[in-house]
């Protein structure tokens, strides 16, 4: 079996509710209602698919009823409450300073790019490439309004094409083999 110690995967990509992000990490940051000031973004999830590899981020609340996802969200329900004011946001000055920290602290970017309003990605795919972090993009296969995103792709590490997160996973694994 290989041994992936030492690397440290920041995943970019559009954050939706029950996202791809879901069948290929053990997302764990479940809403506390008890405590809703706890704002968990722990330092580092095991990822069962890269022994000894971890993630970092980006972290996000994951809830039954989606209340912290939607339009500029973050999954964190960023500069706003969720659940209808039930339970306060992060603020989008905390959420970005997260993701950037997440960032200075892994060794590889795997970007999944499925939706072309992927902006934030976008800038941490730039960011982490001129900290000289190993990135890899990835585009949904025959999606004609990624094209768009070409610059992205030649400004990464390596980059491909794959019809599903899973299999841009794959790859990735494959190359770090």
């Amino acid at each position: 079996m290989d041994n992936f110690k030492g690397i440290r995967i920041y995943a970019a990509g559009k954050i939706t509710k029950n996202g791809w992000r879901h069948s290929l990490f053990t997302i764990v940051d479940d809403a506390e209602y008890e405590n809703p000031d706890r704002t968990p973004w722990p330092a580092e999830v095991r990822i069962a698919s890269l022994p000894g590899a971890v993630y970092v981020g980006p972290h996000f609340m994951s809830d039954d009823h989606g209340c912290y996802h939607g339009e500029n969200l973050h999954g964190v329900a960023a500069g706003d409450t969720a659940c209808g004011g039930a339970y306060p946001g992060m603020s989008r000055p905390e959420v970005t300073q997260r993701c950037l920290t997440a960032i200075r602290s892994a060794t590889h970017v795997f970007a999944w790019i499925d939706d072309p309003t992927c902006h934030g990605s976008l800038v941490e795919i730039g960011y982490a490439r001129a900290l000289g972090k190993q990135v890899h993009v990835y585009t949904q296969t025959g999606r004609k309004e990624l094209e768009d995103l070409w610059f992205a792709g030649q400004i990464a590490t390596a980059h491909g094409e794959a019809a599903t997160a899973q299999q841009a996973w794959a790859d990735f694994r494959l190359r770090l083999s």
